[in-house]
């Protein structure tokens, strides 16, 4: 049995994270992660920069909300041993592919940030 302190200094015990199979990556299984602090900080630079003026058009905002949302997928994928997929440097890569799939992994790692019993409460 592990001591608390290893299971505190785990890399695995620091986020809610859960597996699943994707079926459109050939049944691939893939770990999702909860958000770290820093890609939610630069999720927040990304979809509120400081220098907008006015408003942005529809094409502007769903280009914000696509690398908004790459920012964040690339924090939260990881493979089965609970290594990063992708790095910042593939940034370009991943938005030029991002679609329906990579949006719904995204959305069950972002539900990882609410626990049930939380919500509940609220």
């Amino acid at each position: 049995m592990k001591s608390i302190k290893e299971l505190a200094l785990s890399r695995q015990s620091a986020f809610r994270h859960i597996t699943v199979e994707v079926p459109e990556w050939d049944g691939v299984k893939i770990m999702l992660r909860e958000p770290s602090a820093e890609a939610w900080l630069h999720w927040q630079d990304v979809i509120k920069p400081g220098d907008t003026d006015g408003e942005l058009s529809v094409s502007e905002r769903a280009n914000r909300n696509l690398r908004a949302d790459v920012t964040l997928f690339i924090d939260v994928l990881f493979d089965e041993q609970g290594e990063p997929v992708f790095s910042k440097n593939d940034f370009a890569d991943v938005e030029a592919v991002y679609g329906p799939v990579h949006a719904r992994l995204l959305r069950q790692a972002l539900n990882l940030t609410t626990d049930p019993k939380e919500a509940e409460g609220k």
